[in-house]
């Protein structure tokens, strides 16, 4: 089991940014379901709305956003940043990497360490554990981990299994070298043998995009999509998460030298408003500790913690809470952040048009 410890690494701050388009659940399968099989369907994952990017808004815009707002709030010189991380499973370009346009477009210097990777669900936490050993180690001071997505462009809207629950989005998050650092400590896993629980068959090399890849077939719940799209095993993804996350909780805290009684906060993917209750649950965690918020923007894939961090932080920068981060899902890709969320300098939602910020 990888385990990162930091000593000297901190979270200064967060910002989100949500397309201005925003829609119901009935709104977005009013064309395909009736409304009893709607209501049926969202009840329990709790999703109400539904943000949707406009054609030629991609996910690095959504980041690019939300990053010059980020920086802007910190009062960050662009100069002193070198170090970006863009974490999405929709860049650009097959080629050459977001990042390095985005550190372009930003304004950082050449002497940015510029990379994509490639996750979804656990992003935002394999994004802090990468930017943290960069800074750990002292080869960049300032950091920006970007996590976004707009893959409504990839969900087959009569799939109803996957119709209701993601949305498009983006978020920044800066991390710096400081010395009174309080410690994190950072677990990752992977399992590949999952990956057909939750992908997208065709477009790659292993599966070109074809006239056949671009036909609807159907399943025996009654959803259709093509291989172009993105498919969900919804059973096989949440035996998964109620198998995996409880232990990965604990064993986070355990390195870290934490019981639950002293965490504040467990900050959990918003996969699913039943999956996150259940797991809460399993793992034996007061409701009160593991807030849902997956009504109000949906599942933003590897943004969904940065949009809890903001809905609870937004206007509190003297709030201190000792916190758990658990990032799970596609890849199958899982991870977990022990650390003490102290004087974080911004945590805003913002909400971005094609052209600039609403």
């Amino acid at each position: 089991m990888p385990v990162l410890r930091t000593k000297k690494v901190k979270l200064r701050g967060v910002c989100c940014a949500l397309p201005e388009n925003k829609k119901t659940v009935f709104e977005i399968g009013k064309d395909y379901f009736d409304e009893a099989t709607i209501e049926k369907t969202t009840s329990s994952i709790g999703v109400k709305e539904i943000y949707i990017a406009e054609e030629g808004v991609t996910a690095s815009d959504l980041c690019f956003e939300a990053a010059e707002r980020l920086i802007q709030k910190l009062g960050w010189e662009k100069d002193t940043i070198d170090g970006l991380l863009f974490i999405s499973q929709t860049p650009d370009y097959r080629l050459p990497a977001t990042a390095c346009i985005l550190q372009h477009r930003l304004g950082l210097l050449n002497d940015c360490v510029a990379m994509d990777i490639n996750l979804g669900c656990s992003g935002f936490v394999y994004g802090i554990f990468t930017a943290s050993q960069f800074i750990e180690t002292r080869t960049c001071n300032r950091v920006l981990v970007l996590t976004g997505d707009t893959l409504r462009r990839h969900i087959s809207p009569k799939d109803k299994g996957i119709t209701f629950i993601i949305s498009d989005a983006g978020s920044a998050a800066a991390l710096e070298y400081a010395e009174d650092a309080d410690p994190m400590t950072i677990v990752t896993y992977s399992d590949g043998s999952g990956y057909k629980d939750l992908i997208v068959e065709a477009g790659g090399a292993r599966m070109p995009i074809t006239q056949e890849t671009g036909e609807y077939y159907s399943d025996q719940d009654g959803s259709s999509r093509k291989r172009e799209d993105l498919y969900m095993n919804g059973m096989g993804i949440f035996t998964f998460a109620v198998k995996r996350v409880p232990a990965l909780l604990q064993n986070v805290l355990t390195e870290h030298g934490w019981g639950e009684e002293n965490v504040d906060l467990f900050l959990l993917h918003q996969a699913n408003a039943y999956m996150v209750k259940y797991i809460s649950k399993r793992a034996k965690i007061p409701g009160h500790k593991l807030p849902v918020n997956i009504d109000k923007y949906g599942n933003t894939n590897g943004s969904t913690i940065p949009f809890l961090i903001c809905d609870l932080f937004s206007g509190q920068s003297g709030r201190s809470n000792h916190a758990v981060l658990a990032g799970f899902g596609v890849g199958l890709s899982w991870g977990a952040v022990a650390l003490t969320m102290k004087d974080l300098e911004s945590a805003d939602i913002i909400h971005v048009r094609k052209g600039g910020v609403e």
